[in-house]
Parts: structure tokens; sequence; C-alpha cells
């Protein structure tokens, strides 16, 4: 491969070899930019499922654009190779970096880089995908002292796009790092992550994973994972607080509900810090105030003997009042609009989604299961697709076959293309659906589907007539809708009342 041409990317040399491929080193042509290439080993190349889960890593690092994250710049698939494109980051994994340059982590500098993993984390979770096989050596340390996640080859996407590489009974991942929950070959969603993560802190802290896999056997390891928590840290760094062991063991909690919810949680307990928004600091600004007592360092006060004025001290100058004190009322106005940008967001701020209180957002999803919220997340985001006018993006909302579609039975998913196309291009060229989500009702079944039935405004605007130049008005009709979704979160029954 070396001086092999991929596309516009001219290969150097090889950085690094896997049980799935190998990575290169690459030139771009005419840009002065590099790449890491990372090719699919060629004796796996007609291997279908191995296909199909280095598309899915593709898919996946396609859908995500955040600076703790590797970027991918393109993906290209022949009969004599697959390669992922990806950006190069001069740096070592996080077990090297680890092993042969730092040792184990003193705990302000594991707080400061395991922080950025967890942002990228938490941004991936937010749109639906979960990496399932976090690990240090899936954690870069560039030479500028970034931190980008690698390898989202066994990712599931929440989404349905997973195409059955992520069905319950399977184990994906490496297994000094997998929940409890994959350990049994059971579902998982981004508390599974949290819990590798944990593991992932654990040997950052201590330059060693929590289970010997030299002495133990896989079997062994397994039942450990299930039954037993993680030896203590200071076991093996004397240095660790009693607040980071109690952050690693929440994270790694046998049962998921008991864990961390989120990556933004599991961070926010790592900084042991608390958000208070203060006006000097500008509208939806934070104070990070500290709750760990052996991050503060109060000075004392200088004693001065009773009687003694300071030196260099000059007495305080009597002023007279001006009149009116505006400042109070300026306050109260300033911390008036700040709670309602906060509680309201009205700005739709990402960021104050899980803390504004009134907005649309948060109301459509409180007090509902993760698996509820799911289903609203994957409805909006299919509509989304629809009124893309692409059926590329409709398909993966799609299982293969639906069971009905409207007065239809047994229908394949790619035989609606044609149908949606038709309807594009005849009867509505633009459209709108808007989801009255208070009058969602949700129901699942014992094998894992998901049925809502809602009401939703639909809105659209009719081709132009020919040789006319008036725009187009648009037309509204309100409709009831009935989706299932199997337990991929795939449509598979879609039926309405017009």
């Amino acid at each position: 491969m070396i001086g092999a041409q991929v596309l516009n990317y001219r290969i150097d040399s090889k950085i690094g070899e896997g049980g799935m491929g190998s990575v290169y080193l690459a030139s771009h042509l005419q840009m002065r930019r590099k790449a890491a290439i990372k090719a699919l080993h060629p004796n796996l190349v007609n291997n279908a499922q191995i296909r199909e889960r280095f598309r899915n890593e593709a898919e996946a690092m396609a859908s995500l654009k955040h600076p703790n994250i590797i970027d991918l710049y393109d993906f290209l698939e022949t009969n004599q190779g697959l390669f992922l494109i990806m950006e190069y980051v001069d740096g070592n994994q996080l077990d090297d970096y680890i092993r042969s340059v730092t040792g184990p982590l003193p705990e302000t500098r594991a707080i400061e880089l395991f922080s950025k993993a967890l942002d990228g984390f938490a941004y991936a979770h937010d749109r639906g995908i979960i990496h399932r096989d976090i690990k240090p050596s899936n954690l870069m340390i560039g030479s500028e002292g970034q931190v980008k996640i690698l390898d989202f080859g066994i990712a599931k996407i929440l989404n349905g796009a997973n195409k059955g590489l992520t069905r319950t009974g399977s184990k994906m991942g490496t297994v000094l790092y997998m929940s409890p929950e994959q350990v049994k070959g059971q579902s998982v969603d981004r508390r599974s992550d949290i819990y590798s993560m944990g593991v992932t802190l654990f040997q950052i802290l201590t330059g060693r994973p929590p289970y010997d896999e030299k002495t133990a056997t896989e079997y062994e390891v397994y039942t450990q994972i299930v039954n037993s928590p993680l030896p203590r840290l200071r076991q093996f760094n004397p240095n660790v607080s009693e607040r980071i062991q109690a952050v690693v063991d929440k994270a790694t909690a046998k049962e998921p509900s008991a864990r961390f919810q989120n990556a933004l949680e599991f961070k926010q307990a790592l900084l042991g810090v608390t958000q208070q928004p203060t006006a000097q600091q500008g509208f939806g600004a934070t104070k990070m105030a500290t709750s760990s007592p052996e991050t503060v360092v109060r000075q004392p006060r200088p004693q001065n003997p009773r009687g003694q004025r300071p030196q260099n001290r000059r007495p305080a100058s009597r002023r007279k009042s001006s009149g009116f004190n505006f400042l109070p009322l300026l306050i109260i106005f300033l911390l008036g609009v700040l709670s309602y940008l906060v509680l309201w967001n009205p700005l739709k701020i990402k960021e104050l989604e899980k803390v504004a209180y009134f907005s649309e957002e948060h109301q459509k999803f409180s007090g509902e299961s993760e698996e509820e919220r799911t289903v609203k997340k994957t409805l909006s985001k299919y509509y989304d697709a629809v009124e893309s006018h692409e059926f590329n993006n409709m398909r993966p909302f799609f299982r293969d076959t639906l069971a009905v579609y409207f007065s239809y039975k047994n229908v394949r998913r790619d035989s609606l293309q044609r149908q949606f196309k038709n309807y594009w291009e005849k009867r509505a060229t633009e459209e709108r659906h808007d989801v009255l989500w208070e009058s969602m009702q949700y129901e699942n079944d014992e094998k894992g589907n998901h049925m809502i039935k809602f009401k939703f405004k639909y809105s659209y605007k009719a081709p132009k007539p020919k040789g006319s130049t008036k725009e187009v008005d648009w037309k509204s009709y309100n409709r009831k809708a009935e989706l299932r979704f199997d337990k991929n979160y795939l449509i598979y029954y879609v039926k309405g009342e017009f």
C-alpha cells in the first residue's frame, strides 16, 4: 500500500494495525494536509458482516463534528477495498501515553483530560450514537494536549441505522471494559458507555485495568464484571481522593439506573462543581463553585494588635448620597431577564435544554422513560428526513419490510422510494409536520416494540401551475397517525387518519 493513491491522498507509511485492518499516514496531493487512512484487510473485503461494520463506522463518524472526536474526511468503497479517510492527530493512544510517557496520571491532570473526552461522548450520545467500545486505546492524546475519540466501528446508532449489527444477545466491545449488560448480551444505551468510561478513568488513575486478563480467564473476568465491584483506586495509587473514588464507583455501578445517566452528569461530578448563574457574568454565563474541600485553600486573615491602625490605610471619606440608587432595581431586572432566559430558553440554547423547565423541549420530554424520549426524538428526526425530500435520508428509519404501510401489508422499504418521489413532484414541493406532543399516547409490548398515536398539523406547498409565476401558498390540515417501532427503533407500521 505504501506509495498507493486513495482518492487525492498518497499513502506514505503504516502507523498502526488491528484485527480488521491497517492504518496508514497519507498526504493530500494538492493541499498540505495529513490524513490517517484506515483500510480493511484484503482478506476481509468479501466478508459481508465486516463490510457492513466498516460502513457503520463511516456512517457514525460522518454524523459527528466535534473537537474531541476524530473527523471523517471521506469514505471509499470499491471491489478492492474499503477505506476511511480521517483526521490525523500526532500523538499517543491513551494506554500507550500512560504506559510509556507519564505513568498513572495525577488526579488534576486526569480530570483535565477526561473531561474533554466526556464532552465528546456527550455530543455523540445527544445524536443517538453509543460507542460501545470505550477503552484507553480508543482515546488519542495529541502532542498539543488535545483529546480525540477514535473507532466507532461497533457503534450503535439509536435511530436504527445499525443494520442488525447490534442485536440483543451479542457481545460487542473489549472484554475488560464491557458493562455488565454487554457481558450478559442485553441491549445497551448511553449508560453502558458511562460504565466503560468509569473503567477507563480507573486505568488513567492507576496505570492498569481493574481486572488482570493475564491471570484470569475470560469467564472469570465476565463473572467479576457482573458481580464484583472494581478494586479500590488507592490499592494501586494512594494519592487518589475519596471524592474521585466515589465518582468511579457511581460510574461503574452494576445497575444502569444507579450510574450517571449521561456524560454531562459524569463530568460535573468529576469536576466537583455546581453551576451558579451570576448577573455580573452576563446572560447565560455560569460560575463554577468547587464542592471538593481538597481543592480549596483558605488564607488566614492577617491579625492586628488591638487598638492599632494598619499603616498606609487612609480613613474612609464620608460621602453624601447622590439621590435615588438605581443599582438594586437594575440587578433585579437583570436577574429577571436571566431567569426568563434560563427557565424558558426562548433562544433554544442546547446547553439549557435540561434545566429550562418551562421550555417546549423540556415539557416535551419531562417525566418520560428513556424509551419514550428516544421514540420522540426518532420521530422528530424522521420527519426532518421526510421534509428533506431525499429518500436516502428516510431509508435508515424504516425496517427492511414494513408489516403495514397505510392500506398495504408486507411492503419492502425500498419500494416506497418511487411513491415518495412521485408525491414530492406532483403534490408537495415542500412539507412541514408539526407534532402536537401533548396528544401523543405511548405503549410498548413484551417484544420491546414501541407504539405511538398522535396528532399533528401537516402543511405543504403544491407545485406551481405551468406558466404561473405566482407564489403558491401553504395549505394545512390537522391529521392523526399511528406509528410502531421495533426494539431497535425502526419503523415497521404506519397508519394515518385524514
